[in-house]
């Protein structure tokens, strides 16, 4: 191998001398030593096999394209990515050559020319590898990466470095697009409980193992006179082979926090990271420069905010900001710490607080720091456009995967929330919440099955709310039987949210009696005990209103609806009041709670004030004027009752193909009826879309209209107490 790197092979002539010299030259020039003298494209040496080809009759282009076409051939493995790459027109088929010029294709010149050929792929090949192992090779997108920082050992004796150096390092790791790091302070979002005692490396790994993180980072820190040594290694989670190592000096105890930088820097480089180190530590000047004892305490603060602890996060961070004004990063988990206590107006201080300071933050806690008041206000679009910036910049932001799902679910984009909650399970396999997102986004999107398979995988991984969307799945099946066993098993141990799945089963199913008892109880359970919830008795009292209109009980239906407007405020209570006061007739109160809704900042409650005033108008006969109104709500924000609504209009007004439309799309799109408010079940409101379809394709004069009415008997008609139940059966042609 030697001799043939550094001297010329002969001549394949030279060999055989039955080789015409022409072919001869061609193999030669493929394994010239010199890499000028070979052919410089894959173009330049088709060309001269044209020419040979033409000259001796054969199809030389189809032979070539076998030899150096990756993985040809049944079983042969493909070649590398990069090399994969070389990929040539497919030539049109060849005539079919007489049999003299096919035995010249099987002779002894292109036996030469193949093998040639075959040397030219390994040598292609061979320069790839080197490539890469030298690091020449173009560096591509790294594949998103999750890594476990365990707790240094300290052997300074000194605690203002314990949770110090770990935040520290976790924000400089995170300076990579691709890296998401956890540290003990992250343990909730990975779905477990805080971490009591000391988080070593061989923990770090199991909790790493079981989650399915990639890495896992533990260092220590040491004295040398008045030098800290600081040293960390990277070790793979699943083969424990040693990633890298890494030291660096802090020539006093002031500089330790840049020294962790440099750490950082050393190890992403080694996990991939090709920024420049210059780069990757300017990112990090601002908290490496901060003061010693602020980080402590705001690493402090982390680690209280992860044990559920959220008083002494708010101590903690205040010290924080006390020993270093400028520390933005403490205001922003104060904030979150303000929301859990639920002081929303002082959340919503501590993060424009924050905003002040975004300048001494990192590039990536700028962009969480501004998402994350878009969530405290409400503001789902732009939530979603600060998110979309950040994962554009950070891919492997599990965190803001998630988050970014949420807010497309309240602007109603199913889909593209799908995608990013698939992502976010990618990067953390077994969060069992993450499943559990996936199952209710999968539900709302009308994938019955991979609502199913998520959710399952969430109760398996101990995800309190799994039977929830357990049920869901089962009533996208038509399996009711199936989804009522499920909100049962979600009662014993969440009893609000599994007594309104019951409930609204009842509805849907029309035991109407059965639903009025349910949710009045649930209501008196609400507001009974040392800490009443009011708002989740505002959910059971216009869930009830709502089934005492279907029941054509027009005095409890208006009482339970008042009710639910002295417990809560909520959007979704004044909009399904409103909705209540339209039906029977108190259009005045109606439009006075849709004119407070309109006056809001967000989309949703303005669509929802449209949808009323549409309502309204449909109560009154003007269906060209619900039309609009529907019409105008949707183009705010697209939503199911919207849809149902705008299909009522068209029918109205005999518009039938324009309605049957609509409640086509409405069937469709049945999952997002599942939970109208994206938070608890609401499928009672489904089975009159099948009413309404019925009526509309009866005005089309369908041959099966018929259908679309016995399809809402078999939902509602075994409780026998609808009133609509006559008019259905009556319109069925005998």
């Amino acid at each position: 191998m030697l001799k043939r790197t550094q001297s010329a092979p002969p001549p394949p002539v030279e060999l055989d001398a039955t080789l015409p010299k022409d072919v001869s030259d061609v193999v030669l020039k493929c394994l010239a030593t010199d890499p000028a003298k070979r052919y410089q494209t894959a173009g330049e040496l088709l060309s001269d096999l044209d020419i040979l080809a033409a000259q001796y009759g054969v199809a030389a282009s189809s032979i070539a394209m076998s030899a150096i076409r990756p993985g040809s051939g049944a079983g042969r493995p493909a070649l590398s990515t990069a090399l994969s790459t070389f990929q040539l027109p497919k030539p049109e088929p060849a005539p079919p050559s007489p049999p003299r010029l096919r035995m010249m294709a099987d002779s002894v010149a292109w036996k030469w020319i193949a093998a040639a050929l075959a040397v030219l792929v390994i040598a292609i090949a061979g320069t790839v590898a080197w490539m890469k192992v030298s690091g020449k090779a173009n560096t591509g997108p790294v594949a998103p990466m999750t890594v476990m920082i365990a707790d240094f050992n300290n052997h300074t004796g000194d605690p203002v470095f314990s949770g110090t150096l770990e935040s520290t390092l976790k924000l400089a790791l995170e300076g990579a697009s691709f890296i998401s790091a956890y540290d003990r302070t992250r343990m909730r979002d990975l779905g477990l409980k805080a971490i009591s005692g000391t988080l070593d490396e061989t923990k770090a790994q199991e909790i790493a193992a079981s989650q399915g993180l990639n890495v896992v980072v533990s260092g220590s820190l040491d004295r040398r006179g008045a030098d800290y040594q600081l040293s960390a290694r990277a070790v793979q989670t699943v083969t424990g082979k040693v990633l890298t190592t890494a030291d660096a000096t802090a020539p006093n105890k002031d500089q330790v926090l840049f020294a962790v930088s440099k750490l950082g820097t050393a190890i992403r480089k080694a996990l991939g990271d090709a920024t420049s180190e210059s780069a990757q530590r300017l990112s990090m000047e601002t908290l490496s420069a901060a003061s010693l004892e602020a980080v402590h305490e705001y690493a402090a603060g982390l680690d209280a905010q992860s044990a559920g602890k959220f008083e002494e996060t708010l101590q903690r961070c205040s010290r924080a900001v006390d020993l270093d004004p400028n520390f933005g990063m403490a205001y922003t988990v104060m904030a979150s710490a303000s929301r859990n206590l639920g002081r929303l107006q002082d959340a919503e201080k501590y993060i424009r607080e924050a905003l002040k300071h975004i300048d001494h933050m990192t590039e990536r806690e700028r962009y969480r720091t501004r998402a994350y008041l878009y969530l405290l206000s409400g503001d789902q679009q732009k939530c979603v456009d600060e998110y979309g910036a950040l994962l554009q910049r950070y891919p492997s932001d599990t965190g803001a995967h998630n988050n970014m799902a949420a807010c497309l679910l309240k602007v109603h984009n199913v889909p593209k929330a799908l995608e990013e909650m698939r992502l976010a399970v990618a990067l953390l396999p077994k969060r069992a919440m993450y499943h559990g997102n996936l199952a209710m986004t999968s539900a709302y999107s009308g994938d019955s099955q991979a609502a199913a398979r998520e959710a399952a995988e969430a109760r398996k991984l101990g995800f309190a709310h799994a039977a929830l969307y357990l049920a869901y799945a089962s009533l996208l099946e038509d399996r009711p039987a199936q989804a009522a066993e499920a909100y049962s098993e979600l009662a014993k141990t969440e009893p609000t949210d599994g007594g309104v799945g019951l409930g609204d089963l009842a509805v849907y199913e029309g035991r109407f009696s059965e639903a009025v008892n349910i949710f009045e109880k649930g209501a008196a359970a609400d507001m009974s005990g040392n800490k009443p919830d009011p708002d989740a008795a505002a959910t059971k009292f216009w869930a009830l209103a709502n089934v005492q209109v279907l029941r054509g009980q027009k005095g409890p239906a208006l009482a339970a609806a008042k009710r639910a407007l002295e417990l809560s405020h909520a959007f979704q209570t004044r909009f399904v009041a409103a909705q209540v006061y339209v039906a029977l007739g108190e259009a005045a109160k109606a439009r006075e709670l849709a004119a407070g809704l309109s006056s809001e900042l967000e989309i949703e409650p303005q669509a929802y004030a449209k949808l009323i005033e549409g309502e309204a108008a449909l109560k009154a006969g003007d269906g060209r004027g619900a039309v609009q109104l529907f019409t105008e709500a949707n183009n705010l924000l697209d939503t199911w009752i919207g849809r149902f609504d705008l299909g009522r209009a068209y029918l109205e007004i005999g518009a039938f193909p324009e309605a049957d439309s609509e409640f086509d799309r409405c069937i469709k799109r049945r999952g997002e009826a599942l939970a109208l408010f994206l938070d608890l079940p609401t499928y009672g409101y489904f089975p009159p879309v099948y009413y309404y379809q019925g009526r509309a394709r009866e005005g089309m004069k369908s041959a099966g209209f018929a259908e679309s009415y016995k399809k809402y008997l078999s939902i509602r008609g075994k409780a026998g107490e609808d009133p609509l139940l006559a008019e259905v059966r009556r319109r069925i042609p005998q």
